[in-house]
């Protein structure tokens, strides 16, 4: 669920537009997909639902869709059914106990609501990823159906005609039983368009960190991280030693490589002293080192985050694998290099600049930091157009809607712990790069689509007419500081929750996933997701009232 932060593998490049309508209407998933571990456990199945390539114009044929559903807690006929989606991650990684929990059972916030509701766990991968496309090879002509407005209609069109193999009298269908939509950060977005413009299908929401405004420059990002490293890192006296040091070292970089003047010889010495051996754009490199920032979104990742705080924030310097030669070269030019800043460096060489582009590995490339070159057509990262390049569909997203987003460095007069060469023109030029026009297809941003013109839409974050919505969030979204008006007050219909020390998405998992994994659950997490069981409950419990009346 939190895969975006994430570049997967890719498979190689597409062949050109091959459909794949109605391939899986009849076939059941074999254990070929990686699903059979899953559907040996009781009471769980997979299979595919037919959907429309375009639900505005049904003509365009069909193709498969791919659920696994449990019926270990479903009470029976017209008893509730939760659905989530792992939006931008294929099913597999939703459902595979590997990981130490699944969506499908109480390791997970679905699963505590199926638990206690006596009802139905599904997941339904959302289409264009995974296995779940009309089409294999992605360009802007097949991706014209990969939109949000398509997406909700699946959920819809799943909810109110599915037939699952525990229930062929389809008692469970929507409007017949309360569905209640389980979403987290993109999943939690799109469930919030689902409830705006497909009302009363599903009952009730529960949308974790759901990034319901989008924007061009989401500089608070990286700045709630900042502000998460303060919450955990600060000193006995309250300092913000660790986020001062990080901002120390972006300001450090932004010195050379926005300097009024560009010195090459110092821009070179600079990425030599960071263990960028091969040559690099500027943008690239300053993004470069601020990958370590993305595990702070990944469950428990800012304890990787806090250990390279750590490090930087070290009287002495940090051991460092790069040659003292080199070092001292690169050092020469640079002049005097804070103790911060060489930390830093010899952490990113140490822990990430040879990790960086692991998934790549199959193409046995000797420079570690190859794929973010972003300036490179023949880069895989570009060339490669199919459903293995789960990240390529989910920036056709960023790109046609468009969500944008895009993550940057603070505005000056704002502290930031990464490069503001990282700005929205740095990704938004890449849009080109991925979906060059054919015949005429091309991605919405470049149509003229804006953040503004999507929020103008969706009804952005000053939507104020949900209906049975439980908002939680751990620092942005509905309880952001910047929001007009401030952060949504809750009430008894529209309850809010505000998560002290919390990540995105954090309430997804329940302490029975985290002991899984070795890890603790967050006291005010716990408490939130037990508030949660209890509104649901209520909500659930009215439903049956109103049928019953």
């Amino acid at each position: 669920m939190k895969s975006s932060s994430m570049i997967l593998p890719f498979t190689g490049a597409g062949t050109g537009v091959v459909p794949k309508a109605g391939l899986h209407e009849s076939s059941h998933i074999s254990s070929a997909s990686g699903l059979s571990e899953i559907t040996s456990r009781t009471g769980v199945s997979c299979d595919w639902f037919t959907q429309p390539v375009d639900h505005k114009n049904v003509s365009m044929g069909t193709w498969g869709q791919q659920y696994c559903v449990s019926r270990e807690w479903w009470a029976g006929p017209g008893s509730p059914v939760i659905i989530m989606t792992p939006g931008e991650e294929p099913l597999i990684g939703s459902v595979s106990p590997g990981r130490g929990y699944t969506f499908v059972d109480n390791t997970t916030m679905p699963g505590l609501y199926a638990q206690a509701l006596g009802a139905a766990t599904v997941v339904l991968e959302h289409r264009y990823f995974g296995q779940s496309s009309p089409w294999d090879g992605l360009d802007s002509e097949t991706l014209q159906y990969l939109t949000t407005d398509q997406a909700a209609a699946d959920v819809v069109n799943f909810a109110q005609n599915i037939v699952f193999p525990f229930d062929k009298n389809q008692t469970s269908i929507s409007p017949k039983a309360p569905w209640v939509y389980f979403g987290a950060s993109y999943s939690g977005m799109l469930g919030s368009w689902i409830e705006h413009f497909h009302p009363g299908v599903f009952w009730a929401f529960h949308l974790s960190s759901a990034v319901v405004e989008v924007n061009n420059d989401n500089w608070y990002y990286y700045d709630t991280i900042r502000k998460g490293i303060n919450a955990k890192r600060a000193d006995a006296t309250g300092s913000a030693g660790c986020s001062l040091a990080l901002a120390s070292v972006a300001d450090f970089a932004d010195n050379i490589l926005l300097a009024a003047t560009p010195n090459a010889t110092k821009i070179d010495a600079l990425k030599n002293f960071f263990g960028a051996t091969f040559p690099i754009a500027d943008d690239d490199f300053a993004y470069a080192i601020a990958t370590p920032f993305r595990n702070w979104q990944q469950t428990e990742g800012y304890t990787d985050v806090l250990k390279m705080c750590d490090a930087v924030v070290a009287t002495s310097s940090f051991n460092s694998s790069t040659p003292a030669s080199l070092n001292a070269t690169a050092q020469a030019i640079l002049g005097n290099v804070p103790i911060a800043v060489q930390n830093f460096a010899a952490y990113f060489k140490q822990t990430f600049l040879n990790s960086t582009c692991t998934y790549f590995d199959v193409w046995g490339q000797d420079d570690p930091l190859w794929c973010l070159n972003t300036h490179d057509m023949l880069n895989p990262f570009f060339e490669a157009q199919t459903l293995g390049n789960p990240w390529r569909t989910w920036y056709w997203f960023l790109c046609n809607e468009p969500i944008a987003s895009w993550a940057t460095g603070a505005p000056k007069g704002q502290p930031s712990i990464v490069s503001r060469k990282i700005d929205s023109n740095y990704w938004q030029r890449q849009c080109s790069m991925h979906f060059p026009t054919l015949n005429g297809n091309m991605y919405g941003s470049a149509a003229g689509k804006t953040p503004d013109s999507l929020n103008k839409k969706t009804g952005g974050w000053l939507r104020s007419n949900t209906t049975r919505v439980i908002w939680t969030n751990g620092a942005t979204t509905m309880s952001s500081e910047i929001r007009p008006g401030g952060p949504l007050q809750s009430t008894p219909n529209v309850p809010v929750f505000l998560m002290k020390n919390a990540e995105h998405c954090d309430d997804s998992f329940t302490a029975k996933a985290l002991n899984n994994t070795g890890m603790t659950i967050n006291p005010e997490v716990q408490a939130v997701q037990d508030k949660a069981v209890e509104i649901m409950a209520r909500w659930v419990g009215q439903w049956n009232a109103t049928k019953s009346s």
